[in-house]
């Protein structure tokens, strides 16, 4: 009859004593295994075969043999200790591995959303990581890439290359703002030909991709049709730019989330639906990075925050 069980667990302490005593079919030569007394392996055994609820050994004379119950434990713990080591062995491999350089590109608005702080705070659990993050316009993303300047790149829309893959990361959504309402709320089809403009780079991306979602009717429309009353290389001079009231510009919306909230840029209002970009993440195909390169990599796909 099973004996009614106190616990739902093994205590694995007991473990070595169980073993030696299986592998020697000898308490006394287990005991000198394991550098016990005879009389505490067999306390050990008997603690574990009232935690297991069944008999483990039979006892013949001087020495000892498993019972189907002792050969089913055998295995377990065998198993067990086979997984274990095989799991520290992943973390330390996963550690020491996670050491060395890791360079990407980006264009610029990416530094102004929530995923590189992040990045920066997962960072700190591998202080051996290095990284060299660059910031680019979409088009010289790719091109580093290509040319092995970077490990891997964000950019703003997908090419067909028979040596690159794109991976979907998020979504960023873009806005049409100026520094006043009634400066940006009567633009239109017709007179957007004459509103004066802020340049930086990658705007061309983010303001064509407005005009085609706001004015499809009119497709050969784009961002060199407009005036350019000022041009900066940098997105946070752009900011600066059109809060100053130089000109409007297309933005993500997560780069000036803050100047919205404090009015101190607008956006332009409609009735058509938000636009939303894909961010896709570029690397080599059929390459295999090394382990610390796509350690940070999953650190990204595995993010989950606003865009």
């Amino acid at each position: 009859m099973l004996k009614q069980r106190q616990q739902q667990f093994l205590d694995n302490r007991l473990f070595r004593a169980f073993m030696a005593a299986a592998e020697t079919e000898n308490f006394t030569s287990a005991a000198k295994r394991t550098f016990m007394t005879q009389s505490g392996i067999s306390q050990h055994i008997a603690r574990l075969e009232e935690q297991v609820g069944l008999p483990l050994f039979k006892r013949i004379a001087k020495h000892v043999t498993l019972t189907n119950t002792g050969r089913r434990l055998k295995k377990y713990i065998e198993e067990h200790c086979t997984q274990t080591e095989t799991f520290l062995g992943e973390l330390r491999e996963e550690y020491n591995g996670a050491a060395g350089l890791v360079s990407y590109a980006m264009p610029p608005s990416c530094l102004l959303s929530s995923h590189f702080p992040l990045l920066l705070e997962k960072r700190k659990q591998y202080p051996l990581i290095r990284l060299d993050v660059r910031l680019a316009p979409s088009h010289d993303v790719v091109r580093m890439v290509l040319e092995d300047q970077v490990d891997f790149g964000f950019v703003t829309r997908k090419s067909e290359h028979p040596n690159l893959a794109f991976n979907l990361f998020c979504q960023e959504e873009y806005i049409l703002t100026a520094a006043s309402p009634r400066a940006i709320n009567g633009i239109n089809e017709k007179n957007i030909y004459e509103q004066p403009c802020i340049a930086y780079p990658g705007v061309d991306i983010y303001f064509n991709s407005w005009l085609r979602h706001h004015f499809p009717e009119r497709k050969n429309l784009d961002f060199l049709s407009l005036p350019v009353a000022g041009n900066v290389n940098s997105i946070d001079g752009a900011i600066k730019m059109v809060h100053g009231g130089l000109g409007i510009s297309v933005f993500p919306r997560h780069c000036i989330n803050s100047q919205l909230a404090h009015r101190e840029l607008f956006e332009f209002q409609t009735d058509k639906p938000q636009l939303f970009n894909d961010i896709h993440i570029v690397s080599l195909r059929d390459y295999v990075y090394p382990r610390v390169v796509r350690l940070v990599m999953a650190w990204f796909y595995n993010m989950h925050c606003p865009s």
